[in-house]
């Protein structure tokens, strides 16, 4: 048995540092060749991660250039607007799928599907799994401890991915709630960048807990339009992760949100992060959540902040004290 991590990014190259071990034999699987010459070489993710080593005991190589066992685990880290091309991708080159589990963080634009109901349309003889959770990957990278969240509806799959996994530097709750998991580590990340927004734009601590507070109220909101379970929202997969997302200095969607409220326009906010962004993916989608009726005014804001008010710090600041 051994874990294959798909996509080489920065989430990507953190879990295979956290979970090879003796006992665990760990592949990283690159898009190109030359990536995978290059890391393992150097040993480190320079675009992604620099400075943190990887370990010799990863084996790092092109996707696709090994073969994968039924007893494998598969986890993909790619970011949530390749998930369907990626699942394809597997079910083309993976006669009997291992267990797969999505890493990604949000939801299908148009269909308002998750990762996890994605890979199981593409590829629905696979056991499909998720995991989420409070985790800073360059925290974990570094050796901070983390507790994140697996979260599977196949009991037997949960339990053995719990041993398989679990070790000193990352400990996992359990759930048998994934989609309701998911929408969670979905919508962090947008709530995330308006907390990021209020801190640009000078506004202090007072607004930023409303702004985190007011936003799990909404995922309620969105929970219960999508028939999904809401009992994750103030567990591990809502409140824990949306409040380490909103702290930390390493979060890219609070520093993407922070850019935006100093008056960077959107493009070069992304280019001053360096790294994919899920909470500008979940704006469109938020926009659309918006159009049903459902009330989001927080989340509403926060998109259009991103989509149509980026560069315009005034603006942004006016339409927030518009909805406090």
């Amino acid at each position: 048995m051994k874990i294959i991590i798909l996509g080489a990014g920065n989430w990507g190259t953190t879990l295979a540092i956290a979970l090879v071990s003796e006992e665990r034999k760990v592949s990283l699987w690159t898009r190109t060749s030359e990536c995978a010459r290059e890391m393992s070489f150097s040993r480190e993710n320079k675009k992604y991660l620099p400075g943190i080593k990887i370990p010799r005991e990863v084996r790092i190589v092109e996707k696709y250039t090994e073969n994968v066992g039924t007893d494998d685990i598969l986890i993909l880290a790619v970011p949530s607007n390749r998930i369907r091309e990626v699942a394809k991708e597997l079910s083309e080159h993976v006669d009997k799928p291992p267990i797969v589990i999505s890493a990604s963080k949000g939801l299908e634009y148009g269909s308002f599907k998750t990762m996890s109901q994605i890979i199981k349309e593409v590829m629905p003889t696979a056991r499909v799994a998720v995991l989420t959770g409070p985790t800073i990957a360059r925290e974990i990278a570094n050796g901070q401890p983390a507790k994140a969240v697996l979260a599977c509806d196949n009991v037997a799959v949960l339990l053995k991915l719990s041993k398989m996994l679990g070790n000193d530097l990352i400990t996992f709750g359990l759930s048998n709630d994934p989609i309701g998991a998911e929408l969670c580590g979905a919508l962090k990340g947008i709530v995330a960048i308006g907390v990021g927004i209020a801190d640009g734009l000078g506004l202090g601590a007072n607004v930023q807990g409303l702004i985190l507070a007011y936003g799990l109220q909404e995922f309620v909101k969105i929970a219960k339009f999508l028939s999904v379970s809401k009992d994750s929202i103030y567990g591990l997969p809502g409140l824990a992760d949306v409040a380490t997302t909103c702290l930390s200095k390493d979060s890219r969607n609070r520093k993407l949100g922070y850019l935006l409220g100093k008056g960077l326009e959107l493009e070069e906010a992304l280019a001053d992060v360096k790294m994919a962004v899920e909470g500008v993916n979940m704006a469109r989608t938020v926009m659309e959540l918006s159009s049903t009726g459902t009330s989001l005014p927080i989340l509403q804001w926060v998109a259009e902040s991103i989509l149509r008010d980026s560069g315009n710090a005034e603006r942004v600041k006016s339409a927030l004290y518009n909805i406090m």
